[in-house]
């Protein structure tokens, strides 16, 4: 009787958690798109050998506010006081990718620029050989290795980003964390419906993990 009502419970929660899930991998995934894409930009512009003087202390302030402050801050201040001086309505969801490409950014582009102050001085002298500008050594040359030599650490912050996107309960989006306490709520089963939740984000966490190690093995492979 009670393994049939456990099984019951998993059932119907199931299904729930499983949509649930898809929308905690799709906030993340977009927030760490825009992450990428806008960090490796202030990355690249903040590094040793490419360095703009005007831009560099914007973008030292950008990262060290938003390294430096809560997500959760960050969060309300993006739904609900942004909206309200500037007049304008985010749903939920626009809110949180928004924030997590916010914050994503500005770890990805220390990451992005630790990965090129790492490359050894003789490919930039390698590159001014070969008559590439320090803008094209830069995107053709060094952009690509230092990318693959910080690939962990990139993995590292999309994985933390998943778990962390479980905040974004807090105004409304129905992500996994939200679900699950919406399911507890009603049937009043937390052991069953919170471990079934974990191992959601375990899974998430551990594809992503073994999708980076078989990337990085076909690489080295070639």
């Amino acid at each position: 009787m009670i393994e049939s009502e456990l099984w019951q419970t998993y059932t119907q929660a199931f299904s729930l958690l499983l949509k649930a899930c898809g929308i905690t991998l799709g906030v993340s995934l977009v927030g760490i798109f825009c992450g990428l894409l806008f960090g490796t930009l202030f990355g690249a512009l903040d590094c040793e050998k490419i360095s703009f003087k005007l831009l560099r202390p914007f973008l030292r302030f950008y990262i060290a506010i938003f390294r430096g402050t809560p997500l959760f801050v960050q969060l309300l201040i993006i739904y609900f006081a942004l909206p309200d001086a500037l007049g304008i309505q985010l749903s939920p969801i626009t809110a949180g990718i928004i924030t997590l490409g916010l914050n994503s950014t500005a770890y990805l582009a220390e990451i992005v620029r630790a990965g090129i102050n790492s490359i050894d001085n003789g490919q930039w002298n390698a590159c001014y050989i070969l008559g590439y500008s320090p803008i094209s050594s830069l995107r053709f040359i060094i952009l690509p290795q230092a990318l693959r030599n910080v690939l962990p650490a990139i993995t590292n912050e999309l994985s933390t980003l998943i778990k962390e996107s479980s905040i974004l309960m807090v105004i409304g989006v129905p992500e996994l964390v939200k679900v699950s306490k919406d399911i507890v709520a009603r049937n009043l089963k937390p052991l069953e419906i919170y471990l079934l939740t974990a191992i959601f984000y375990l899974l998430m966490t551990y594809l992503l993990a073994y999708c980076t190690k078989f990337f990085e093995k076909a690489r080295a492979g070639n």
